[in-house]
């Protein structure tokens, strides 16, 4: 019975030492919503997308919704294009995450089976944000690179790079973003 007790004892101090620390926790993980969060979520809208394949002759036309989630913390983006013929979805989240000082991104598509995680840094407040990542591919891991560039309020460039057999990244996609006509412009 004992031993019980104590047993009880220490799980009832875990719990509470786990209860005192969950806003010290949130705070030091930002658990607020900052300038980065907020540019961010002024993207929140429709678009059509331009994609287009560098050494590929043609554009291939889409369309993304992107919402303010989780309090304003991210954003997640849902596109629905034709490439080649091809119907391609995809969903991304993007955010930036306070602790780390870092923008970060999780890309998923119907290209693929793979989560592809990107982390990035910008020396211009989020207008142009460079991101790097490992992706899965059956020859292997490939290092991306993407960068997003916030042309103005109603439109935003993503230029995809993989290092080529040179050992320099190279790009092979641009998707253009154009806020769709009906949207009014968020404010600033």
């Amino acid at each position: 019975m004992r031993k019980q007790i104590k047993f009880i004892t220490a799980i009832l101090a875990a719990c509470a030492a786990i209860l005192c620390a969950a806003p010290a926790f949130a705070q030091a993980h930002g658990g607020a919503v900052g300038a980065q969060q907020k540019f961010l979520a002024r993207r929140a809208g429709t678009y059509t997308r331009t994609i287009r394949f560098f050494g590929r002759p043609g554009e291939w036309k889409g369309t993304s919704t992107i919402s303010v989630i989780l309090g304003g913390r991210f954003i997640m983006e849902e596109n629905r294009d034709t490439v080649m013929g091809k119907p391609v979805e995809g969903i991304r989240i993007l955010g930036y995450d306070d602790a780390s000082k870092h923008y970060e991104m999780v890309s998923l598509y119907t290209m693929s089976t793979s989560i592809t995680k990107f982390t990035g840094t910008s020396t211009d407040g989020g207008k142009t944000v460079s991101y790097s990542a490992m992706s899965s591919e059956p020859q292997g891991e490939v290092p991306l690179r993407a960068l997003i560039r916030q042309v103005n309020n109603e439109e935003f460039v993503v230029t995809l790079s993989a290092r080529g057999s040179n050992g320099k990244f190279q790009p092979f996609q641009e998707t253009t973003y154009r806020r769709s006509q009906s949207e009014p412009t968020p404010v600033k």
